[in-house]
């Protein structure tokens, strides 16, 4: 079985990145997340790997270090929900927030990814709850907070832009922490591109 690779980003398209390693371009299915921090073609690329195999295909699925490919492992687990499906919850909300919701059982917010309505994300807390918790997986340690008034502009401004309540509340809680001055214009532009890219 592949369990790493290592070479050169060759193309990353429709969730597939091809990563030439000495010669021999391997494809490899990767979440939405992880796709946008691959890379450009042509930079150096470490992908650890899950092989997948079955009767008639052996795909691979690649992440950025082992614990991410283990909250694949478990999603995949998840009754009723397969590589492709795991990987595309892994794609809608940035890890450590799709985790802190399971623990949280914030249902609610693991419903705004596509293709994952109520009975799967209670299917998610149900099953994984426990397990998550003894993740090593935190939000990304940052100094400063978002002020009060700045969340609440936000939420104004994308409710202004037609934007459902739901829809609102899962893209600022996909909003890293930023510092204390950050202005409402970037918090926007942030939220409408994950918002965008649902």
């Amino acid at each position: 079985m592949i369990g790493r690779l290592k070479g050169k980003l060759v193309s990353c398209e429709s969730g597939i990145a091809v990563v030439d390693v000495g010669g021999v371009g391997f494809e490899v299915n990767v979440d939405a997340q992880t796709a946008l921090d691959l890379g450009m073609p042509g930079d150096n690329v470490v992908l650890v790997i899950r092989t997948v195999v079955r009767e008639d295909a052996i795909t691979l699925f690649g992440f950025f270090d082992d614990t991410t490919r283990l909250v694949f492992d478990l999603l995949r687990n998840v009754t009723g929900i397969g590589p492709k499906m795991a990987l595309a919850i892994m794609g809608g909300l940035p890890v450590h927030v799709m985790v802190q919701a399971v623990r949280e059982k914030d249902i609610r917010l693991l419903a705004t990814i596509s293709g994952v309505g109520k009975k799967t994300a209670e299917r998610l807390v149900m099953e994984l709850g426990e397990r998550f918790m003894s993740l090593p997986i935190t939000a990304p340690a940052v100094s400063g907070q978002v002020a009060p008034t700045l969340v609440s502009d936000l939420r104004s401004a994308l409710a202004n832009l037609g934007y459902n309540p739901r829809d609102v509340d899962a893209a600022i809680r996909t909003l890293d922490p930023v510092q204390p001055d950050a202005d409402l214009e970037s918090m926007v532009m942030a939220a409408l591109g994950w918002l965008s890219s649902r």
